[in-house]
């Protein structure tokens, strides 16, 4: 077993293991000895010691802001419309805050994406979902906020903030590890990290589907890739369980104007899916996309995906094998 295959177990991307131990702290010091790169509040937060895995990634951000001097800069990748997502230029965390407002075609509420979040967190993440830490009340020094973020923190983000003379106080966010938004990977990886990043890509979906997991957008800029390669989802405000989906083939169109037609001519509920309609939206390159065809064109079918919901309808628990080897 390499450093690599242990960190999958004892990641921010599993449940945590619920071990009933006298002494945490010993367990942590031998687990430092196998995965030397982790933190120790990550190693307790795995154990589930959450609130003591809490407090020291607090604890570690605030050491960091001061021995470097850094300010709060957006995070890298694409605005989302839900969250402001922030991070320090050399630290590996990002914070999020819920925007006050969700421009379309979102339709979510604040409720309904706090409720994800709790679901992901009560949820088996199956080494595919970043665990996002929920925090209350963090005070920071304004100063230390970059002056567009701290615009659209004061002006989109109300409900969440409050200001006291110097200092931000975030009411509620998220604190989760900073990944790579798979996007960006693609466009600097050289061949063979984009088709490990395009193979894992496929698999991520397949084994957060085997834990009736559908993340609702398939986007690339959804999912990010860990500092070992890893790829992972992390956009959780459309997340749903296979089992909720209405997955259907994509009727054919009958007449010229059916099939020219710039809309859907046909009626589409609000839980209907189309998976042949996915492979049009990711943004893959032509050599990618016939890769990813050539490894998960099954993903593009609805009976893939109906014959997991009958599955798991029936009770059955489905393995999620968390090392896989590349075809290549």
């Amino acid at each position: 077993m390499s450093v690599t295959d242990v960190s999958i177990l004892f990641s921010y991307t599993r449940s945590y293991f619920q071990v009933d131990l006298e002494a945490v702290s010993d367990a942590v010091v031998y687990l430092k000895t196998l995965l030397p790169h982790k933190t120790e509040g990550e190693l307790f937060t795995v154990l589930g010691r959450a609130k003591q895995g809490k407090t020291d990634r607090f604890r570690n951000l605030l050491q960091h802001q001061e021995k470097y001097n850094e300010q709060f800069i957006h995070a890298p990748g694409e605005k989302g419309l839900v969250m402001i997502v922030f991070t320090l230029p050399t630290h590996d965390i990002v914070i999020k805050i819920i925007r006050d407002k969700f421009a379309p075609p979102k339709s979510v509420s604040r409720n309904d994406v706090m409720a994800r979040y709790k679901q992901v967190f009560e949820h088996d993440r199956a080494g595919r979902l970043a665990d996002a830490q929920e925090f209350q009340y963090l005070k920071f020094d304004r100063n230390h906020f970059e002056a567009s973020l701290l615009e659209e923190l004061t002006s989109e983000a109300r409900e969440a903030i409050l200001i006291e003379s110097d200092n931000i106080i975030f009411k509620h966010c998220y604190i989760e590890r900073r990944l790579t938004p798979l996007n960006l990977f693609l466009q600097t990886a050289d061949q063979t990290a984009a088709k490990k990043a395009v193979y894992d890509y496929g698999q991520a979906i397949r084994d957060l589907a085997l834990s009736n997991i559908f993340p609702g957008d398939l986007l690339l800029k959804n999912f990010g890739v860990s500092v070992r390669g890893r790829v992972i989802f992390y956009d959780y405000d459309e997340l749903c369980m296979v089992t909720d989906c209405n997955f259907r083939d994509l009727p054919s169109a009958s007449t010229e104007e059916e099939e020219l037609h710039p809309d859907a001519w046909f009626y589409v509920a609000e839980n209907d899916i189309f998976p042949e309609q996915f492979i049009s939206f990711l943004g893959f390159n032509e050599e990618l996309c016939q890769l990813f065809m050539h490894w998960h064109k099954e993903i593009l079918t609805a009976a893939y995906w109906r014959n997991l919901q009958a599955r798991h309808r029936l009770g059955e628990v489905l393995d999620v094998v968390p090392y896989h080897h590349y075809p290549f």
